[in-house]
């Protein structure tokens, strides 16, 4: 038998890339088709391995369109009902100060600056 080092060695992976994908092999079958179909990444996968409703979060992943740090977050939260997001204010609106400085700044360094006053 090979071990997880031998394999990675064989196909050019490393003991942990190999250890990682054995380890998405325990996922429900559900999951593994979201991994083929290239709605998960293995990076979404890899968050999933511990979660209590591996299914349930794989599924919130894609419909929300979650990042993998989005995905880690809520893979560590005990499973439950979902918190009520608060709403957002009302965008106010930019004093001329402001607006000039964000005109400053892109202008400067070369990308879109926007700067939002929280309370």
């Amino acid at each position: 038998g090979y071990t997880q080092a031998d394999l990675g060695q064989v196909i050019g992976k490393s003991r942990s890339h190999v250890a990682n994908t054995l380890r998405l092999l325990k996922l429900p079958n559900v999951i593994h088709d979201m991994l083929v179909d290239g709605a998960l990444s293995a990076g979404h996968a890899r968050t999933l391995v511990t979660a209590e409703d591996p299914a349930g979060l794989a599924k919130r992943i894609v419909e929300e369109g979650l990042s993998v740090r989005q995905a880690e977050a809520l893979a560590q939260m005990p499973a439950g009902p979902t918190p009520v997001k608060a709403k957002k204010a009302e965008p106010v609106e930019k004093d001329p100060d402001t607006l000039a400085l964000e005109k400053l700044l892109t202008d400067t360094i070369g990308m879109i600056v926007s700067i939002e006053h929280k309370e």
